[in-house]
């Protein structure tokens, strides 16, 4: 969620289907110890809270973009509810060409 520019912990609760906000505060947590995230603490009122990338996060963008294009392309039946066949077809075969000249 945080490549798609969502930093605050009700954004990525919104965006996450199904998710406990416990279960999403120790996943959080978990990135943070595995220095994949930071998390930013501001002194206001009400207290902000931001997640950011650390540039150990950054380095799994593209591993992380290419297990969703496989996931799409060859498990969409069970990772959307009504997957249209041409639009995955068109998504998938795009990007596949992208990390193919890797």
């Amino acid at each position: 969620m945080i490549f798609l520019k969502q930093k605050r912990f009700n954004e990525f609760l919104n965006s996450i289907e199904e998710i406990n906000p416990k279960t999403l505060s120790i996943r959080l947590k978990e990135l943070e110890k595995d220095r994949l995230i930071k998390r930013e603490v501001f002194n206001e009122t009400p207290v902000r809270v931001e997640y950011y990338l650390t540039e150990k996060g950054k380095a799994l963008q593209p591993i992380l973009e290419q297990m969703a294009l496989f996931s799409m392309k060859y498990c969409c039946e069970q990772v959307f509810e009504n997957p249209d066949p041409i639009k995955i077809d068109k998504i998938t075969s795009k990007s596949f060409r992208k990390y193919s000249t890797l």
